[in-house]
């Protein structure tokens, strides 16, 4: 007996466009059978073509204008059916609780893969008894923190034949980077089924964690353990790569430089962010003298306080220098008659 399933369109009315296509894969016989449905509205549902096999896949696709008239198929979406289909999540973890998921390049990041309902009975197709996952990236511009289109698919993969819930809390980035504490993009775990020998795959689950790069900071304008008459006036900051969500400030204290040390915030550098991307900033070191007291050393001190490092500051830069508001002079009265 046939079975048809229907597509519904509900959830596809700001992507569907006039060009648009459902295809369907199903194995029969151990070749695959492919078949495209033109989408021409955008919103109800489609009758899928007959079911044959135990499984079947569906993937959405949009058709994407280019440069010089030139067409791309971009896959929206994708889901599998099928009567022994095991039943899989796949959840990204972080220190950070944002949704959607998302760390820091310098953290290690958590998946937990669940799986149930996979079959070592006699009757039940092979490939339904295993599912693979793969890892993925894809690159973001480091100035403008954008997909850059750039993506790949990292070597290494992994099979699961059994049921039960799988976690790994100690994921390290991968994203091709010349400083791997600047990579910027997302990395993906899918998990998929192989229906026949070849290429064909369908997707039933994945979790993507987008990656940050650490921020970076630069004191301007007041020089490394120069000497100083007075409050330095020409101060200020280099914010880079701001997480998301973070407060970054500067501090001032007497003395060298030492981490841990708490001093005076300084009001014009105190930096609270709650978003979606980094952010960069420059801001200045101003009122120094209100903060001084007695002359001697004093450090400038960068911090930023994130979701990470269990909520404690982070360094980012500092400068130290020396104050000596005294001026001494030699001098002498003599008479000529």
């Amino acid at each position: 007996m046939k079975t048809f399933f229907s597509l519904a369109l509900l959830s596809l009315t700001s992507m569907v466009q006039g060009q648009d296509f459902i295809r369907q894969i199903q194995t029969v016989n151990n070749a695959s059978v492919i078949y495209d449905m033109p989408v021409t509205s955008n919103e109800g549902s489609i009758t899928s073509k007959p079911l044959t096999a135990d499984s079947a896949i569906f993937q959405l696709y949009t058709t994407v204008a280019g440069t010089n008239n030139t067409t791309t198929l971009k896959k929206l979406d994708e889901k599998a059916v099928g009567t022994f289909l095991p039943q899989v999540t796949v959840t990204a973890l972080s220190e950070d609780p944002y949704f959607p998921p998302r760390t820091r390049a310098d953290k290690p990041y958590g998946m937990r893969i669940t799986i149930a309902g996979m079959s070592n009975a006699a009757t039940v197709p092979d490939y339904l008894k295993k599912v693979q996952v793969a890892r993925s990236y894809k690159l973001f511009d480091p100035a403008t923190y954008a997909a850059t289109g750039t993506a790949g698919t990292y070597a290494d993969s992994f099979m699961f034949r059994e049921n039960g819930t799988f976690t790994d809390n100690a994921i390290l980035q991968r994203l091709p980077a010349t400083r791997p504490t600047k990579a910027v993009g997302q990395e993906s775990f899918t998990v998929y089924i192989h229906p026949d020998a070849g290429a064909t795959q369908a997707e039933l689950a994945k979790a993507t964690v987008t990656i940050w790069p650490v921020a970076e900071g630069g004191i301007q304008g007041i020089d490394q353990n120069r000497t100083y008459n007075d409050a330095p006036q020409t101060g200020s900051i280099t914010l880079r790569d701001l997480y998301p969500k973070s407060v970054t400030y500067a501090q001032i204290y007497k003395g060298a430089q030492a981490i841990g040390t708490v001093g005076i915030p300084i009001p014009s550098t105190v930096l609270s962010y709650d978003t979606h991307a980094p952010q960069n900033a420059q801001l200045a070191l101003s009122n120094l003298g209100s903060l001084l007291g007695e002359d001697g050393i004093y450090t400038i001190e960068v911090l930023t306080i994130t979701p990470f490092n269990g909520g404690a500051p982070e360094y980012l830069a500092h400068v130290s220098f020396n104050l000596k508001r005294t001026i001494r002079t030699n001098a002498s009265i003599t008479t000529m008659d």
